[in-house]
């Protein structure tokens, strides 16, 4: 399955979706909507956690 906006990965067989904005897993399986999906902390503007590497 190819999604383009929800960030998925793969661990085994277990679909994570992770957070678009800081990549922390907000559930598990494929029964969610592509669409960007962000954590309460990340909406709130509050979010101290680091989703990619900075060059």
């Amino acid at each position: 399955m190819k999604y383009e906006h929800a960030i998925v990965k793969f661990d085994g067989d277990v679909a994570i979706l992770l957070c678009n904005g800081c990549g922390i897993t907000i559930a598990e399986g494929t029964k969610h909507e592509d669409r960007e999906h962000y954590c309460t902390m990340c909406m709130s503007g509050n979010c101290k956690a680091k989703f990619k590497k900075e060059t």
